[in-house]
């Protein structure tokens, strides 16, 4: 905010409370619809308007089950997850979820009406060593999935936004994660230009990073 602020932007602290409950939702949405779009869909899912290659929907379907133990942890955890929810609540809870996401939208829709965009840390924590092989699945899933807590939310509000490197954290690298109004993916573009000018571009490190270093 700072860099922003320097570069000429006006920059102001804001709260979205939706935005702490918005996994939820993407949960449900993600874990569900990836779970018949991608296995019962074989990736193609149902009712688009574009074109179908019945090839390659036969080639994936038939690897998908003759291979399928091959598939990462992730994708089969949410494979098993999201079919069980599905058949259990007859897919009540997805219709719930998406519901929400009205509510989730306008929530950021009202912050965006006073402000051009909204900027915060990509990923919630600093980087993290890959788990080992034999982790818990419990470590596992969450080193997976902990990573989109604030990414996550604007797949299913459809608000544009982008990343930017910013300064390192700890010797280690971070993001800026830039989001804007629905359909203006303009102005999350030339912020984010405006900031990576602002910091001399990457991989160097800005005057403020060197500084702070010496």
């Amino acid at each position: 905010m700072e860099v922003l602020r320097d570069a000429g932007l006006t920059a102001d602290k804001v709260s979205v409370p939706w935005h702490c409950d918005a996994l939820a939702l993407w949960n449900v949405i993600a874990t569900e619809g990836a779970a018949f779009q991608m296995i019962d869909g074989s990736a193609y899912g149902m009712n688009s308007h574009w074109l179908y290659d019945p090839e390659l929907v036969a080639h994936y379907a038939t690897n998908r089950i003759g291979r399928g133990a091959g598939l990462s942890k992730t994708v089969k955890l949410v494979g098993l997850s999201g079919g069980y929810t599905f058949q259990f609540g007859g897919g009540k809870y997805y219709a719930m979820a998406r519901n929400l996401v009205y509510v989730l939208r306008k929530a950021y829709d009202d912050v965006l009406s006073v402000y051009d965009v909204l900027v915060m840390p990509t990923v919630p924590y600093i980087a993290q060593e890959l788990p080992a092989p034999d982790v818990q699945l419990e470590t596992y899933s969450s080193t997976a999935l902990g990573i989109v807590l604030n990414t996550a939310p604007f797949d299913v509000s459809g608000h544009p936004a982008c990343t930017v490197p910013t300064e390192l954290v700890g010797g280690l690298p971070s993001g800026l994660m830039i989001i804007g109004k629905r359909f203006d993916d303009a102005t999350v573009l030339r912020v984010a230009y405006t900031y990576e000018q602002a910091m001399g571009g990457f991989p160097a490190l800005s005057a403020r990073t060197a500084k702070a270093r010496a």
